[in-house]
């Protein structure tokens, strides 16, 4: 409030000063405005309308100027002269005609009695009497009962208006007799072009990245958007940049954002707890922060997956990452310290990522010897796993005591594929489903060592896949991605192991893709149909010809080589 020559001057809020006062100048309710401007037009005004829609949309707003329009003398293409006695009578706040009640401080079965008495009195000025209920799935029962019978049949100069943002609460007879609209989040787009426009009028310097920021932040929201503005103008006192936008509401920035996400990739711990220290002590809510790491990496993916605008090798790491994050989103919500406890499902997943990480270092960088009377020549590991595994962050996972070095060796794993294929088979002709049951039911007491220091990351790669089939001698176990399945092949050994000792199922395992899976899955049933059989059998032994590349290097420890790779190598 300000004095100017004695005149007292009131500053008046965006949100009050650009509220629409026709149906012209509503945004982003096309659908709901061609509706109601329809019916006054062709004369098809019902006795009850409710609105329903998340707050900040428009919904009372509309209700006064259909209100409005509704009395008005001229009916300008359904919408609000202007200009008429009866559009001055009714912009006026002293409207008598023109009834708002909050049905969250008005929700007492006596003041629905009063309104019900009230409603036979004609109207004053205006053509209708307009009631609108502003949030009325907070009347008490009572009172809804009470409203019911004059909502239903009321006097031919009576329109009720209802506004809600919780419809459920509402009971059935009460919705059953009105028309309901439903009113729509606000698009970006719409919300920009409207801070835009009002930024022009009230000559605010304001960069287009915090216009798109506020209008991201509002949730669809007019409402808010405008009140963020509101704030951001007496906050910036100024340019409005959108470091005033990340400190007024609590956020970082996106540099920020995509740093912590490298760290995270790399398992770079220290980093990573020291951001979080930073952000806790500046006083920046982790659950704000949560919610722009899931909108980067989302950001990520999609870009990843349409145009490729970014070169990511391991992407599946990104979709591991956002996927934990949002399924402890609600976990971290309601804990009663959501910096620690996010600060432990982040570092659980850098855990698991090492292991990871770890299992593709000695698929790809360790080599072993065995038995080979004639020292053949031997080839790389599968092209598919260098084409999959990120150079860079294998380089950077300074915290595995894995060795970079140059490959000494060459491994021909070419019959693994063929053993797989055969177990896909044995299990297809002994399949059981009891078995099956059973399997699944075993299955779940993995869940029971998922932090177990030794076991831990076989446990979780084994919890990632799917049993599909079953039989007493194997399991086909399917994955969603070839990476994962590349990666785990190494590893059927120490899957079988662990399942024998935890789960009690003892029996050779099969890994394949989920879409591989689809494929066996749909010979099965055509060859099932078809009368065909499947027949078991004898799986060959699994043989890996391992040399090295140059003669005078010196043969692999053996204990080194037991150490680094279990019961899964032969050495000579």
């Amino acid at each position: 409030m300000c004095y100017r020559n004695e005149v007292i001057y009131v500053y008046q809020s965006l949100y009050r000063k650009y509220r629409p006062k026709r149906f012209a100048d509503v945004v982003g309710q096309d659908i709901v405005v061609r509706t109601l401007r329809n019916s006054i037009k062709n004369d098809k005004v019902s006795h009850a309308y409710m609105f329903v829609g998340p707050r900040g949309v428009g919904k009372t707003s509309i209700a006064k100027i259909f209100a409005r329009a509704i009395n008005c003398e001229k009916k300008d293409e359904g919408d609000v002269c202007g200009t008429c006695s009866s559009c001055n009578v009714s912009g006026e706040k002293e409207c008598l005609d023109i009834i708002e009640i909050d049905a969250a401080s008005n929700n007492g079965v006596d003041e629905i009695r009063e309104l019900r008495d009230k409603v036979n009195l004609v109207p004053s000025e205006l053509k209708y009497k307009i009631y609108i209920i502003d949030e009325v799935h907070m009347l008490t029962i009572q009172a809804f009962n009470a409203l019911l019978k004059t909502l239903e049949e009321p006097p031919s100069h009576i329109i009720f208006i209802l506004a809600t943002t919780d419809p459920q609460k509402v009971p059935e007879t009460i919705v059953s007799r009105c028309q309901c609209f439903n009113f729509n989040r606000i698009s970006i787009n719409n919300i920009v072009n409207r801070l835009l426009y009002i930024c022009k009028k009230e000559n605010i310097s304001c960069d287009d990245d915090v216009l798109n920021q506020i209008a991201l932040y509002s949730d669809g929201g007019m409402r808010d958007s405008l009140g963020m503005l509101d704030k951001l103008v007496v906050y910036g006192d100024g340019k409005i940049t959108i470091n005033d936008f990340f400190d007024l509401n609590g956020l970082v920035s996106d540099d920020e954002i995509k740093t912590f996400i490298t760290n995270v990739i790399k398992n770079d711990v220290d980093s990573v707890i020291s951001s979080i220290d930073t952000w806790n002590n500046n006083g920046i809510n982790i659950i704000n922060v949560t919610n722009q790491i899931i909108s980067h990496l989302k950001a990520l993916i999609v870009d990843y997956y349409s145009d490729k605008k970014i070169s990511f090798e391991n992407i599946d790491v990104l979709i591991s990452l956002i996927s934990k994050i949002n399924e402890k989103m609600f976990d971290i919500k309601k804990s009663g310290n959501p910096k620690i406890y996010f600060e432990i499902v982040i570092i659980e997943f850098m855990s698991n990522n090492c292991s990871q990480n770890i299992s593709r270092e000695i698929n790809l960088e360790k080599k072993v010897l065995v038995d080979e009377p004639n020292n053949m020549a031997v080839k790389n590991t599968s092209d598919n796993i260098d084409s999959v595994v990120s150079k860079d962050i294998l380089s950077t996972n300074n915290n595995t005591n894995v060795l970079q070095k140059e490959n000494e060796y060459d491994i021909d794993n070419s019959n693994i594929q063929e053993i797989i294929d055969i177990r896909i088979n044995n299990t297809f002709a002994q399949a059981d489903k009891a078995e099956l049951i059973s399997d699944k039911i075993n299955f779940e007491r993995l869940n029971e060592y998922t932090f177990d220091q030794n076991i831990g990351y076989l446990v979780c790669a084994l919890l990632d896949g799917v049993i599909r089939v079953s039989s007493k001698n194997s399991v086909v176990i399917s994955y969603e991605y070839d990476s994962v399945v590349n990666e785990n092949i190494g590893r059927l050994t120490e899957f079988e192991k662990t399942l024998k000792d935890i789960a009690n199922i003892d029996k050779k395992i099969a890994i394949i893709t989920n879409k591989k899976w689809d494929e066996v899955k749909l010979e099965y049933i055509k060859n099932l149909k078809s009368g065909h059989k499947y027949e078991y059998i004898e799986e060959p032994i699994f043989v890996s010809n391992i040399v090295k590349k140059e003669k005078n290097k010196k043969n692999v420890n053996n204990d080194n080589a037991f150490a680094d790779f279990g019961d899964i190598v032969e050495v000579e």
